[in-house]
């Protein structure tokens, strides 16, 4: 259903609930500090109950910067050739120095897969080059939690239309926010204990991942056998976040995974990547790639291979993989078995590995053969329900880590 008018509707009231989740415990905001939240022009009804939940808690300000689809698409489709070169840094600034001032930041980000399904490629691939440097100030800010921030994502009746296309339009929304309210735990009785239990589940998995101190982890499932090394002096990251100035938060909801930083040359072997991506309104499917040193020596796809290796020719680095994170096929995501095309959604729905930026490259500068910065991240899918992993310590020691999909007691 679109979102409704009635205030005592049921989805009001659980859009009520996943307002008050993302202020009270996804930013966590605090009195007096401002809040600047982005969103496209359909999540409408839930920045209202986000501000009047913020307000309610001494909120200096709330502001929100949204995203009209179709002013995007016409830029893309009818400005000049050299126009698509151009951001506005002035914008990106100003969100900057809001954080920089102590602002909290919320992002609600809702995709419109059919958006640019007939933009050409090279268009969509020249736009997001102006946009990302620009972008780099704030999501700098992000990677070393200097203010408390949260990402969300929300339903649009492109993105439903797309994961359930053989639904009527309203239908599909309906369903599509069932599943966003089921793995954001809102469905639950107790939404925030649930969210606590859960919390204190991930944040004992990322200390005992860290006590390990793995040197190399390895997929395999008799198809995929991928060797990846941990960056020297890599933490791994989940759970409860802690922002530099002092405030506990969620940094993504939903969010199942532990994840951390990759080496710079130690990646090697094949990997077969388990679910299609959605990139930049096209989709890329049976993804496979080669890796040796960590370098990309191959790379085939059923569908959308050209789009994928535009935006990694961005930079060198893109064409490596920067981040693995970790999430057992039994997540909530991964239990609604639904194929959301959302790399939100979907990373937390089993282990995946990110060609790209290092989120260590940022907070904790390591060796510069070893983390890496890029202008791209794209979260490719590799866990499901069949697949091993192992740790190997730097004595060469291979522990199981995962079997079939799951977490081993360790």
């Amino acid at each position: 259903m679109t979102p409704p008018e009635q205030s005592a509707s049921p989805f009001a009231h659980q859009l009520a609930a996943l307002a008050e989740l993302c202020v009270v415990r996804g930013v966590n905001l605090q009195r007096q500090q401002e809040l600047i939240v982005s969103a496209p022009l359909e999540a409408s009804a839930l920045v209202h109950q986000i501000a009047c939940c913020s307000y309610a808690r001494g909120a200096k300000s709330v502001t929100c910067l949204y995203e009209d689809p179709v002013l995007i698409r016409d830029h893309l489709t009818e400005s000049e050739i050299q126009s698509l070169d151009y951001a506005p840094e002035w914008m990106f600034r100003g969100v900057v120095e809001g954080m920089r001032s102590g602002a909290a930041r919320l992002r609600l980000v809702g995709p419109y897969p059919d958006l640019l399904s007939d933009v050409p490629i090279d268009r969509i691939a020249r736009a997001h080059r102006a946009r990302l440097p620009k972008m780099r100030e704030e999501e700098k800010m992000f990677a070393q939690s200097k203010i408390n921030w949260c990402v969300l994502p929300v339903v649009t009746t492109s993105w439903a239309k797309q994961v359930f296309s053989h639904l009527p339009e309203e239908v599909a929304q309906d369903r599509l926010w069932d599943a966003v309210f089921d793995v954001t735990r809102i469905a639950d009785d107790d939404p925030m204990r649930e969210w606590d239990t859960h919390l204190n589940a991930l944040d004992s998995r990322r200390e005992a991942l860290q006590e390990r101190a793995f040197r190399f982890l390895r997929f395999f499932d008799g198809k995929t056998d991928l060797k990846v090394d941990l960056a020297e002096g890599h933490r791994w990251v989940g759970g409860t976040a802690v922002a530099a100035n002092g405030v506990h938060g969620i940094h993504n909801i939903p969010t199942e995974e532990i994840f951390t930083s990759l080496g710079g040359n130690g990646v090697h072997g094949q990997v077969f990547f388990s679910r299609p991506l959605a990139l930049g309104g096209k989709v890329v499917e049976k993804l496979y790639a080669e890796f040796d040193h960590g370098k990309l020596t191959k790379l085939r796809a059923d569908r959308g291979l050209e789009v994928f290796e535009q935006l990694i020719a961005n930079d060198e680095r893109s064409r490596r993989l920067g981040e693995i994170g970790l999430v057992p096929a039994s997540s909530r995501v991964g239990r609604a078995e639904i194929a959301f095309w959302n790399p939100l959604m979907d990373r937390n729905a089993a282990s995946h590995v990110a060609f790209g930026e290092s989120p260590d490259a940022g907070p904790h500068p390591l060796d510069e053969e070893r983390a890496h910065e890029s202008a791209m991240r794209i979260d490719c899918i590799l866990g499901h329900a069949a697949m091993h992993i192992d740790g190997i310590t730097g004595a060469g020691q291979a522990l199981p880590v995962m079997r079939h999909g799951e977490f081993v007691e360790f």
